[in-house]
């Protein structure tokens, strides 16, 4: 059996190199051949667990921040083989992780791998880009691409909710037209977020009633609203229900097209980073990959 280990040695913690080494004394427990690449620029890790399925590898193991996990599924996914994946934390928010179980600090989740136990989770897809936690739209979301490497190593989830905070005035709307399963729908609204599971940004509460296994995607519509009404709808994400204010509208799919009435090309952020314009399709896979899980799971 043989093993690929994906790795951003940038990223969140300076002692990646060590926890590599912590990961290739683990994995030599269950596996013969033991490859690790280290990334070097935007696709590398894509590139990497490409080659990895193409080549017939039984695990890979991406180890960084969701801007790396997120490259990693784009990689497997695209192939027909789908290898077995182990996601070990290295960045800022982790919200995959988060979902799976997995503790937040590396030594841990490594400590905590269980190579009996593994969870099939659905994977979403704007356009041609796969996703494995959020794709979102608006001001709000557009803030986070904005955030650099400095900032998140400094400060953490903190950078994000500085940068997110710039853009709470900002009541601007858009008519949305959306053909969800089907269905026609248009609404005027100022941000979409639209997620696998119940975690966005590490907050585990935002869709309640989702799992990451369901075969649906969720999505919250935010109408026109003030800094104030904006933060007074925090609350709502951080309790375990879907009883939302008439601020927030809720939808539950599997395929959507949406586009702006008025033609705009949002940017859409996916997985915290730059995604595609609109307009866009979104679908979800069932199942589709099969990922390592502590036994806590």
């Amino acid at each position: 059996m043989k093993a690929m280990i994906v790795v951003n040695p940038s990223s969140g913690s300076e002692q990646a190199e060590e926890f590599v080494t912590q990961l290739e004394t683990r994995l030599r427990e269950q596996f013969k051949e033991i490859v690790t690449k280290e990334t070097q620029e935007a696709g590398d890790a894509e590139k990497f667990s490409s080659q990895a399925a193409l080549e017939g590898y039984d695990a890979i193991f991406l180890m960084g921040g969701d801007g790396t996990i997120n490259e990693g599924i784009n990689g497997i996914a695209k192939q027909d083989y789908h290898p077995l994946i182990g996601v070990i934390p290295l960045g800022t928010i982790n919200n995959f992780a988060r979902v799976l179980g997995i503790s937040m600090n590396a030594k841990v989740a490594i400590n905590q791998l269980d190579f009996k136990n593994t969870k099939k989770v659905d994977i979403g897809k704007v356009n041609d880009l796969f996703f494995v936690s959020t794709v979102s739209v608006g001001s709000i979301p557009e803030t986070v691409q904005h955030v650099d490497d400095e900032a998140k190593s400094k400060l953490g989830p903190l950078a994000y909710v500085m940068e997110g905070v710039k853009a709470l005035n900002d009541d601007e709307t858009s008519v949305f037209r959306m053909k969800l399963d089907g269905d026609d729908f248009e609404g005027n609204y100022s941000m979409l977020v639209i997620g696998l599971s119940k975690s966005v940004s590490g907050i585990g509460t935002v869709f309640s009633s989702a799992e990451i296994d369901d075969g649906y995607l969720y999505m919250l519509c935010l109408k026109k609203s003030t800094a104030v009404e904006k933060m007074k709808l925090i609350p709502e994400l951080l309790r375990a229900s879907d009883d939302y204010s008439e601020k927030l509208v809720l939808k539950k799919f599997k395929l959507a097209d949406l586009k702006s009435k008025e033609g705009k090309e949002f940017t859409t952020t996916v997985d915290g980073n730059k995604g595609p314009k609109f307009p866009v399709h979104l679908e979800v896979y069932k199942q589709l990959l099969t990922v390592y899980v502590p036994k806590l799971n």
